[in-house]
């Protein structure tokens, strides 16, 4: 399997914030080494935050290299931000600017996702400005009805699992990566929100899509905010006003050839969560 971005690849693989005309916000979690709390983390990478992550629920996350990750040196570029158990965990950072669904319009996210099984939670979004409703998109576990991939609005540290209905990523094998494209369009006060998993990238075989009607939303978001339930690694968030910005281009020297399936058979056997 050819991969042509993986988690384990640093903020350098990607074109540089004055690429992007309308690139809001991004966070690549490249200050790994030593494998710092996520709380409390601000790094270099970052653009268009104005603060540190902080800590709202769940266990601790770390942003990881190679060398400190749950499952050792995949790459020889680690850094992202990783977590290692079946409890729920939500941070947030501030963003410089403000998200608008108070008008019509659109917003791009991507972010990069690797783990060994589909039935894991991760999800990246934002958090409104009065700090009570989250925007949410990505995947809420797997295996039920009332699971997968999905995107919701609601209150802050609500359930993975709202607006579910079962479609979820197929094939999920070994160490997985998958490039998640979230498209925010706002149509006559309706939100809805395209969700596209690429494998490996955006580019690559589209493994799985799902649109989702949010209904009337108005409101303004100014921090995004992650979720992750299980063992997951998400790297490479960005955010933005056009497809564009969200999918850059990696340099020639960065794309890197398969082999990551194979480290599977290593991995420790974990029993599936039941939720």
């Amino acid at each position: 399997m050819i991969q042509r971005i993986t988690m384990a690849i640093t903020a350098g693989a990607l074109l540089p914030l004055g690429a992007h005309a309308q690139l809001i916000a991004q966070e690549s979690f490249t200050q790994g080494t030593g494998n710092p709390a996520l709380a409390g983390y601000t790094g270099s990478s970052s653009a268009g935050l104005s603060g540190s992550w902080t800590q709202l629920g769940g266990q601790g996350m770390t942003v990881v290299d190679g060398a400190g990750s749950h499952w050792g040196t995949i790459q020889p570029n680690w850094p992202a931000a990783e977590h290692t158990a079946w409890w729920l965990s939500q941070y947030t950072a501030p963003l410089t600017g403000t998200i608008n669904f108070a008008t019509d319009g659109s917003f791009y996210l991507s972010y990069l996702i690797q783990s060994d099984q589909a039935d894991h939670a991760s999800q990246v979004g934002f958090i409104n400005t009065a700090g009570t409703k989250e925007l949410m998109a990505g995947l809420g576990y797997s295996g039920g009805s009332n699971k997968g991939e999905t995107a919701y609005y609601g209150s802050v540290g609500g359930s993975v699992q709202q607006n579910a209905n079962g479609t979820t990523v197929p094939g999920w094998s070994g160490m997985n990566q998958y490039q998640v494209i979230a498209d925010f369009t706002r149509t006559a006060g309706d939100l809805s929100v395209t969700l596209d998993y690429y494998l490996g990238a955006y580019g690559g075989p589209l493994a799985s899509s799902r649109t989702v009607d949010l209904g009337l939303v108005s409101d303004s978001f100014n921090s995004l905010s992650l979720k992750a339930d299980g063992w997951v690694d998400v790297d490479e968030i960005y955010v933005g006003q056009t497809l564009a910005d969200v999918v850059p281009t990696p340099e020639p020297a960065t794309w890197v050839f398969g082999g990551l399936g194979a480290l599977a058979l290593v991995l420790a056997k974990r029993k599936p969560r039941l939720i």
